[in-house]
């Protein structure tokens, strides 16, 4: 039974990563006659399931108002803000997607999940609309994996001792945040490498696959597409 230790979910499905990035400061450059380049403190925010779309703002930029405090993105996030800071490895809150290796998921999967920018196994659980859709034909089986993750945590989360033991191995597996995007290329060429893992194998090595997972063939002559549906949803289970 897979556990480990509760976090906050609210912005699970929502990943920052601060950075050092050099622009031209433009009014000075026109003011000094020559091009003029400044070093500035920003944060690119990453949604989970979201192909494109990643935007960047001033680390210092206001996020919200709070009564007649102003709050930035770096207070926001003030934890990875602080180990942008010191200069550590900025890591992805929440348990790692490997953790879900006994309940199915594969090396092609944990790397589609990642080109998704889906970095814990709660942000895959949270996830929904075309935010979920992005995963294709992984959706189903990657969230009912996450669901019985979380199922199995909450049965054991009185567990103290056992929760003690599986945080060393937690923190040992939590990933450190790419600090390079992926190409829509290279999100599409993961996608595609998750859904070709049973494409590939023949109607023969995909009924013997389902006897291997329900200790029998399928029955009569299923269409490959019921094989394939048939697969994937074992694979989850």
């Amino acid at each position: 039974m897979a556990l480990s230790v509760p976090i906050d979910t609210r912005d699970i499905t929502v990943t920052p990563i601060f950075k050092h990035i050099t622009v031209e400061n433009v009014p000075q450059s026109e003011l000094q006659q020559r091009q003029v380049l400044e070093t500035l403190e920003v944060v690119e925010v990453r949604f989970a399931g979201s192909k494109l779309y990643s935007p960047v703002f001033p680390a210092n930029a206001f996020w919200k108002r709070d009564g007649h405090r102003t709050i930035t993105y770096a207070e926001r996030w003030a934890d990875q803000y602080r180990e942008f800071l010191e200069g550590n490895d900025q890591k992805a809150a929440g348990t790692p997607l490997e953790m879900l290796k006994p309940y199915g998921i594969s090396d092609a999967q944990l790397s589609l999940c990642r080109a998704l920018r889906i970095y814990s196994i709660e942000a895959l659980h949270h996830l929904e609309g075309p935010n979920l859709k992005s995963l294709q034909m992984n959706a189903n089986p990657l969230k009912e994996m996450a669901r019985r993750y979380m199922a199995d945590r909450s049965a054991g989360a009185n567990n103290a001792n056992t929760i003690a033991d599986l945080q060393a191995q937690i923190e040992a597996l939590r990933a450190q945040i790419p600090a390079k995007e992926p190409t829509p290329a290279e999100v599409e060429a993961a996608i595609k490498a998750a859904d070709d893992e049973f494409e590939a194998m023949t109607d023969e090595q995909l009924k013997e696959k389902i006897a291997d997972k329900v200790g029998s063939k399928p029955r009569g002559n299923p269409s490959r597409q019921t094989l394939l549906a048939s697969i994937r949803e074992l694979s989850a289970a």
